[in-house]
């Protein structure tokens, strides 16, 4: 019997050591990360960073899409890969922190560990012109006095904007009407058109129609104001207690080795600080703010559970 044991024993050091030396070496081939949703959006940030990531790490980084289910297919795709660190998500992290208290899924929360947050959105909500408000406070006075009058449009029901408005509704301590649509573009046109009150949508969608005049802004969702629209007050700043970033980063299978995690965020980390990522978030409205595996993970627990108690409350049949 001591031999036998003395003989696991020795056995799992040596797979331990295996298994260490491997995380060091790494990368030693190509890596992929799953954008989970339709291209032309979020994977192209993703591939405008795999670039200077791949050169950071001297290993190709692929860009795959994976859409479907609200970035659940994708989401699910990645939490049961092997936890090498040879395939990784990118997504927003509403795949991780809301999707799993929406619906029964093959992953939960803890079956994806954070690498690294690349940026904060930001969101924005903004008002049609001529509406009876002009200010984030006009509105909240607006709508408590005209109870269930103020209409938003949302990406569509359960998603993140709609959950979004939601949780403004309810810190303001305001009744919205919601109405959804097929995606954000047509919810912000119907608001050009002024057949909606409200929008919220990403900074990119948003912004270009308030600098045409076509919306006008009341605020941001960050808890502080983004370097790309430092006019705009946050949601806080208005006398709402509420800040709902828009975390965007990678992901990895539970159980990837540190050394990987770090390896990879570091160069994550080495990408954002480049030219060619300060370019690109020029150009797309898009603030950048990287955050290493723990910080991000933090954020990542505290988002989850702000958004298991906020679902418990919301009427997803409207």
């Amino acid at each position: 019997m001591r031999k036998l044991l003395t003989g696991l024993l020795s056995g799992l050091a040596i797979i331990a050591g295996g298994a260490a030396a491997l995380a060091a070496d790494y990368p030693t081939r190509p890596i992929t990360v799953i954008v989970p949703y339709s291209p032309g959006g979020t994977d192209t940030l993703a591939r405008t960073l795999a670039r200077d990531v791949s050169e950071n790490l001297g290993q190709p980084v692929v860009v795959e899409t994976k859409p479907g289910a609200g970035g659940t297919i994708g989401g699910a795709f990645v939490a049961n890969a092997d936890p090498d660190g040879y395939t990784l998500l990118f997504a927003v992290s509403s795949v991780q922190t809301v999707a799993p208290h929406q619906r029964e899924l093959p992953y939960g929360f803890d079956a994806l560990r954070a690498v690294a947050r690349v940026a904060v959105g930001p969101n924005v909500m903004a008002a049609r012109v001529g509406a009876p408000f002009a200010t984030l406070e006009e509105m909240v006075a607006y709508a408590k006095a005209n109870p269930d009058k103020v209409s938003y449009g949302s990406a569509g029901t359960g998603g993140a904007t709609h959950i979004a408005a939601e949780a403004v509704a309810r810190a303001a301590g305001i009744d919205l009407f919601h109405i959804p649509f097929k995606g954000v573009t047509p919810a912000v046109a119907s608001a050009v058109a002024g057949e909606v009150d409200l929008v919220l949508g990403f900074a990119a969608a948003i912004l270009p129609q308030v600098e045409g005049g076509k919306l006008v802004a009341l605020a941001q969702l960050g808890a502080t104001r983004a370097k790309l629209a430092p006019d705009l007050p946050t949601l806080i700043e208005g006398g709402v207690d509420l800040a709902l970033p828009a975390n965007i980063g990678f992901w990895a299978p539970a159980g990837t080795p540190d050394e990987v995690v770090e390896a990879f965020s570091d160069a994550v980390r080495k990408a954002i600080e480049g030219q060619t990522m300060t370019n690109y978030a020029a150009q797309t409205l898009t603030e950048l703010d990287y955050a290493g595996p723990t910080a991000f993970g933090e954020a990542l627990v505290a988002e989850d559970a702000f958004y298991k108690e906020l679902l418990s409350s919301i009427d997803f049949s409207q």
